[in-house]
């Protein structure tokens, strides 16, 4: 009881409070985007089998999607997406219970975690699968030292964990095959039955996602690829800003101080988490340069990955300066991310984050129900739909040729400054209501909604147009 109501857990208990006070403070005030609304709109529109087919041009494991489907299914009052936000909040306030009380750091390295970019706004108050990383992933660390005993439980993590998101594959790959490693070496039966579990499930998962590039529209035809140093080079550049909210000599200096200096810690203490340092670095430099665009909450894992590797070797470093120098240099990275972010939480608590819920709450209140809605741009859209009532106020997309709620990459998408064709459409309607993200609208005429000051992208902010067929 002594122990229960030390300072330590008093500090950990009172951090845990405020973090989770501040998370949801926040939460309240933010407004589903694009790419959260997506996922909620297919579990709700779509059967188990339409999802599963869907997500490989989607480019995601279906953990995530499979968690919240119950939800999206069942829950049909205004505003039922605000359950998948609070599921959200808490898969990260659990995560950051488990930093808190199983981790080996110091509470001023828990501290500075839970403070950073990524803990105070893009993983607690965007409603995506990144939220499931840091508490799958500090699970598994918790149960590293002990991964031989209870090997068919690490395994679960590790499968787990490579079902948030395919950032994790590279990860969760070089846990395994360094476990299997370990049971061959051992001649283990058990470790090499949990591996095997492994290797299956990651196995499917890659024979499932393989050319899923080319399912993907907009993978296909917009990514810009970066090949050799040059493009390495300026890769690098986009990760560091992404990490900290802002690129210069000074902080890039810093972060490849922090990757080197870790780098010889592994390579000191224990190979194998070398390894899967190593491999999270060249799996995600290899999705960013061939693949697919960097984003905050991608980039972030190059400084959770490796506070996570020395999580697990913690205890076996008796020399005090060697983590001294460690503590210093994660205390450091992660403080320089709180800028950004407490940035980004006052932005949100201040301005709306997407223009969808607004323009929804107008469509409801203005629009007939069956009115004839149509759009330009189907991937910024999807924060309308969210809010609205299901089979409501369908919005059409000539590139699709129909109705849709949720974007389908599968198929052309234009540019957001592509207008409708309005004249086709009068001739089959007398109203088109046009709802168009901003950069593509009339000059001539008024639109009867237009969004407020958005946080990040001017694709969340939309305008609504009506056109009536003359007479």
């Amino acid at each position: 009881m002594e122990k229960l109501f030390s300072k330590q857990n008093i500090a950990k208990t009172l951090l845990l409070f405020f973090y989770a006070i501040f998370t949801f403070v926040i939460l309240l005030h933010h407004e589903i985007w694009a790419d959260e609304a997506q996922a909620w709109l297919i579990t709700r529109d779509l059967d188990i089998s339409g999802i599963f087919s869907h997500l490989r041009s989607e480019g995601h494991p279906i953990l995530w999607y499979l968690i919240i489907m119950p939800f999206a299914k069942l829950l049909h009052f205004k505003n039922a997406i605000f359950s998948m936000q609070v599921l959200n909040w808490v898969f990260m306030t659990a995560g950051a219970a488990v930093l808190l009380f199983k981790s080996p750091f110091n509470l001023w390295i828990k501290a500075s975690v839970l403070m950073s970019s990524c803990f105070l706004f893009w993983y607690p108050v965007n409603a995506r699968n990144y939220c499931l990383i840091p508490i799958l992933l500090f699970f598994t660390a918790a149960l590293y030292q002990k991964r031989k005993e209870r090997s068919f439980l690490y395994a679960l993590s590790v499968i787990f964990l490579a079902g948030t998101h395919v950032i994790m594959f590279g990860v969760c790959s070089a846990l395994a095959l360094a476990f299997c490693v370990e049971g061959v070496k051992e001649k283990n039966k058990r470790i090499l039955s949990a591996c095997s579990a492994i290797f299956v499930v990651l196995g499917g998962m890659i024979l499932y996602f393989w050319g899923a590039q080319d399912a993907n529209f907009i993978v296909q035809n917009s990514y810009p690829h970066e090949y050799g140093i040059s493009g390495f080079l300026r890769t690098y550049e986009k990760v560091v800003l992404n990490i900290f909210g802002f690129s210069n000599f000074l902080n890039t200096t810093l972060f490849t101080l922090f990757l080197l200096f870790f780098c010889f810690v592994f390579y000191k203490k224990d190979k194998k988490i070398l390894f899967v340092f190593f491999s999270n670095f060249v799996f995600q430099f290899g999705i960013y340069m061939l693949v697919w665009m960097i984003h905050p909450p991608r980039a972030y894992l190059l400084l959770l990955v490796p506070l996570f590797c020395f999580w697990c070797i913690f205890s076996r470093i008796d020399s005090k300066k060697l983590k001294t120098t460690a503590n210093i240099f994660l205390l450091l990275m992660f403080l320089m991310t709180v800028p950004d972010g407490l940035k980004l939480a006052k932005l949100d608590y201040l301005y709306e984050f997407s223009g969808g819920k607004k323009a929804a709450e107008f469509i409801e209140n203005n629009i007939p129900k069956d009115a004839f809605i149509v759009s330009n741009f189907p991937l910024s859209t999807t924060a309308v739909s969210a809010y609205l009532p299901k089979d409501k106020w369908k919005l059409y997309y000539d590139g699709y040729k129909n109705f849709y709620t949720y974007t389908i990459w599968n198929r052309p998408i234009s540019h957001p400054s592509v207008p409708v064709p309005l004249s086709e459409l009068l001739k089959q309607h007398k109203n088109v209501y046009v709802i168009l993200s901003t950069g593509a609208f009339y000059t001539d005429v008024k639109p009867v909604f237009e969004s407020n000051k958005t946080v990040l992208r001017d694709q969340e902010k939309f305008r609504i147009y009506k056109f009536e067929r003359e007479k």
